[in-house]
């Protein structure tokens, strides 16, 4: 498989396709792909978007169940767990990558 391709697909697995994340981004992109998510969901509700946003904020809606219901917590931290750091690092790091993008 084209290594392109495979990241692609990878960060569907357990929910979307069979490819396991080996490679480093595709692990990245498994991770983050869900958190993405929870964060611009915590970015609309704030009237500076993300520009300000704390990663605390982001923890706190990461804990409420009921916000961004369709975010799996549990593909967020597998994925940080497949790449060896804390939800609350992974959180930080993927919230100051979405500011800069801003």
């Amino acid at each position: 498989e084209e290594p392109l391709v495979r990241a692609a697909a990878s960060h569907g697995w357990g929910h979307r396709v069979d490819i396991k994340p080996e490679h480093e981004m595709e692990k990245v992109l498994y991770a983050c792909d869900e958190l993405t998510g929870l964060i611009g969901a915590a970015a609309l509700m704030r009237p500076t978007g993300i520009s300000d946003m704390e990663p605390k904020s982001v923890v706190k809606k990461f804990k409420d169940k009921k916000f961004a219901a369709g975010c799996s917590r549990d593909i967020i931290r597998q994925g940080a767990e497949m790449l060896g750091v804390e939800v609350n690092d992974l959180i930080a790091e993927t919230l100051e990558a979405m500011k800069i993008m801003e």
